[in-house]
């Protein structure tokens, strides 16, 4: 079982946005303790059920989740902002940098935001059910080396969508 908090035995600062987003509930609890809550959830959950084999721990436990979803809007400023929705709600939290969602994910989302200026498209909202870019779906193969981006529009038509992809 690994107990340190990453492959370097350094911590991370704590996400300003872990409360709000819900994303990452152990995180700031060290990681050989986040694996032993987690066996003995699932133990409670399935034991009686069947044989529960210990947890095998990642080496570096940060930047793994291969699969990132972030709605777009923009904020009181005009910024356009990506990341996930408040927890119980439906507003974006503007998450530039989560700890658990890979990194190139990452890239290629915030990436798409940009792109939305440049070709002075707007971000979808909601309320006035006007706008392009809804959101975007990043799902990356850590195996194969492959990524998937899918862009989730509100519109039909894709304006400059050659240029974008």
């Amino acid at each position: 079982m690994i107990t340190g908090n990453n492959a370097h035995g350094k911590k991370l600062p704590k996400c300003p946005a872990a409360r709000q987003c819900g994303g990452c509930r152990y995180q700031g609890v060290p990681y050989g303790e986040q694996l032993r809550k987690k066996q003995e959830k699932i133990r409670r959950l399935l034991g009686e059920f069947c044989e529960i084999l210990p947890i095998i721990g990642m080496e570096n436990p940060y930047y793994y989740r291969n699969k990132v979803h972030h709605s777009l809007t923009r904020d009181r400023s005009g910024n356009i902002i990506s990341g996930p929705y408040e927890q119980g709600s439906h507003w974006i939290l503007d998450v530039k940098n989560c700890q658990i969602e890979d990194r190139k994910a990452q890239e290629i989302i915030q990436t798409a935001g940009e792109l939305l200026k440049t070709f002075r498209l707007r971000p979808y909202d909601e309320d006035r059910q006007t706008g392009f870019l809804r959101r975007v779906l990043v799902r990356r193969g850590f195996g194969t080396g492959e990524i998937m981006a899918v862009l989730v529009t509100g519109t039909k038509t894709f304006p400059h969508k050659n240029e974008y992809i």
